[in-house]
């Protein structure tokens, strides 16, 4: 071990308040006012930082509530809507169809197969009126029903990147 390094915590305060003591009192005064200040300083940008991210957080909440409560207010409007006969059309067949009838066809990022008579659907970029018109008129002229969606909002206002697995009764 090196010789002039500390053994203890108290050689370390020792030496520490040594070297403090060695300074002129002007010195002694700003070295002082410096290690008040600085946790404080600290302190007080964790507290900003974390009082943004609260208020981002409780801003998303409240938009995340309001969506859920439109939602909900639709649904029994969507389940009295008659379901018609679905047609002998593949169900890739009819996504590609349909999403080219709604203008969706550039924002298809992919369709793969999800299990027996369901396919997963990803979008990004496209319109959220469009695609719920897209989903409603799928589920009433086709029989088409979501199994999952996963809707985040993209960077413009009112385009969305969703994630959605479609199921055939």
């Amino acid at each position: 071990m090196n010789a002039a390094a500390p053994r203890s915590f108290a050689e370390l305060k020792a030496r520490a308040l040594a070297w403090y003591q060695a300074r002129e009192p002007r010195e002694q005064r700003v070295l002082l006012v410096g290690a008040i200040i600085a946790p404080v300083l600290i302190l007080a940008l964790i507290v900003l930082g974390l009082h943004g991210v609260v208020n981002r957080l409780e801003k998303r909440v409240v938009r995340k509530r309001a969506d859920l409560e439109y939602v909900q207010s639709v649904a029994p409007i969507l389940r009295q809507i008659p379901v018609r006969s679905a047609s002998s059309e593949s169900l890739n067949a009819l996504i590609d169809r349909s999403t080219r009838d709604a203008g969706l066809a550039g924002s298809i990022t992919g369709v793969d197969p999800a299990g027996p008579s369901q396919v997963r659907v990803r979008l990004e970029n496209a319109s959220f009126d469009t695609v719920v018109g897209w989903l409603v008129g799928l589920q009433q002229a086709q029989g088409v029903a979501i199994s999952s969606a996963s809707i985040d909002r993209a960077q413009a206002p009112g385009r969305v990147n969703a994630t959605l697995t479609l199921a055939r009764p």
